[in-house]
């Protein structure tokens, strides 16, 4: 009996970062480029005497040479994936996987435009491009029905007015 593969059929959101997490990727990329400037300039001016200077500048430019690729991964593959079963969500080199039928519920906040996603009482928060949540929800909604699906709506605060 031969063994049939499955087409791939997941639909694939990207995930949206904050101002903040841009910032700190920014940064790191930085550090890391000083890192291996420092450890090339060090190599350069005072050469490698032992073992341990061997080890130390090498090993810090690996260092920052992994974290700019895990970083640039980070920001180049990160996405939530829908198959026929599973949530799958990546960021980069790591993926999770959560079983779609688990899925109790589904909060939209329109506030923050973030998603949260229970799992009876643990969750996970979905954060996509605005435009891609609605969606992201039929995706899910169309492999588990049972889900229930709800939104919060901004509150109106009365305007401190001075009369």
């Amino acid at each position: 009996m031969s063994k049939q593969n499955k087409p791939n059929t997941a639909k694939s959101f990207k995930i949206q970062f904050s101002i903040a997490i841009l910032c700190i990727c920014v940064a790191i990329y930085l550090l890391c480029i000083v890192g291996i400037a420092l450890s090339i300039w060090r190599i350069k001016q005072f050469g490698i005497n032992n073992f341990s200077d061997a080890l130390q500048s090498p090993f810090l430019i690996a260092v920052c040479a992994f974290c700019i690729v895990l970083v640039t991964a980070l920001l180049v593959k990160s996405e939530y994936a829908i198959d026929n079963e599973n949530l799958i969500s990546r960021y980069g080199f790591i993926k999770s996987t959560f079983a779609i039928k688990d899925i109790t519920s589904i909060i939209l906040d329109t506030d923050t435009k973030k998603m949260t996603a229970f799992f009876g009482e643990q969750f996970i928060v979905l954060t996509t491009l605005p435009q891609n949540n609605e969606e992201l929800v039929r995706a899910l909604l169309a492999v588990n029905p049972d889900i229930e699906y709800s939104f919060t709506l901004a509150e109106n605060k009365p305007q401190n007015t001075n009369e």
